[in-house]
């Protein structure tokens, strides 16, 4: 999902607990709103970018039906693997996982209807050439969609996990969270999509609740679908001790009637090829 060297799924176990805590409380109803805003059709074509555990791939297949076809590309060996153990559907697009950088896209030119990078594009090294990359699969008049988080500052629940981490581990580790919130500006944003050719470039800022219906305990288990955990596994007990006591204490503020609650926020770009 990553390309980030330091923020990279490369632990087994870790997307399998991005898969089961995540995927449906965060992922799913982001993909969700992403795909609202393309003109998907029946039958359609669809490259998804950076696919994880194959959330909106899953998604897109459903809406387009078996008529369609999906691609969905990723690096991480061990996502594809949650992606590909998920059983197919008859109602469905057929799904291919192929393993791939955004930069190249290992897919034909001029072959998609619509390309959707859902949380992927803020981690590519060269954002604008996997923009390009994403623009030559597309067919002429294709369409373009892309979702990255906003500052992690407008995302309490991420900025209480980090408050935490820099209060608790070594700051380098505990900056590494920032990862997904680091392209944040909606007119960069629009402006790299831009310099990529797309034309008919709108982006809008976009809110979602986020919520661990679980409360603090199921919350904190968000660090382990990060690729953050390996490391933190690795601290001695009283830091790891130390961290869950602040991790707690920066979420108790987010906490209503047993629930741990925070909006999300994120851009979204809509352009054409």
């Amino acid at each position: 999902m990553s390309e980030d060297a330091g923020f990279q799924f490369t632990d087994d176990a870790v997307p399998r607990v991005y898969e089961e805590l995540l995927v449906p409380r965060l992922f799913e109803p982001w993909a969700l709103l992403l795909l609202d805003e393309c003109n998907l059709r029946p039958n359609a074509v669809v490259l998804d970018v950076a696919t994880g555990p194959g959330t909106v791939a899953r998604l897109t297949a459903k809406r387009i039906g078996p008529g369609g076809r999906v691609v969905a590309t990723d690096i991480s060996r061990p996502m594809l693997d949650v992606a590909n153990s998920k059983p197919s559907s008859p109602d469905s697009a057929p799904i291919t996982y192929i393993e791939s950088p955004a930069t190249p896209l290992a897919v034909e030119s001029a072959a998609f209807d619509l390309v959707v990078c859902q949380q992927g594009l803020q981690f590519f090294p060269d954002r604008l050439a996997a923009l390009s990359e994403m623009r030559r699969v597309l067919k002429p008049g294709g369409q373009l969609a892309i979702a990255a988080w906003r500052h992690i500052e407008d995302n309490a629940f991420y900025a209480a996990l980090h408050a935490a981490l820099r209060e608790s581990v070594p700051r380098d580790l505990a900056d590494r969270l920032r990862a997904p919130f680091s392209w944040p500006d909606a007119q960069v944003l629009k402006s790299t999509v831009e310099a990529a050719g797309f034309h008919e470039v709108r982006v809008r800022n976009a809110s979602l609740p986020l919520i661990f219906e679980g409360g603090i305990a199921q919350a904190v288990r968000a660090l382990a679908a990060t690729p953050l955990a390996p490391s933190l596994a690795t601290l001695p007990e009283a830091t790891r001790l130390r961290l869950n006591d602040a991790i707690g204490a920066y979420l108790a503020p987010l906490l209503r009637e047993g629930k741990v609650s925070a909006n999300m926020t994120s851009n979204i770009a809509i352009a054409r090829a």
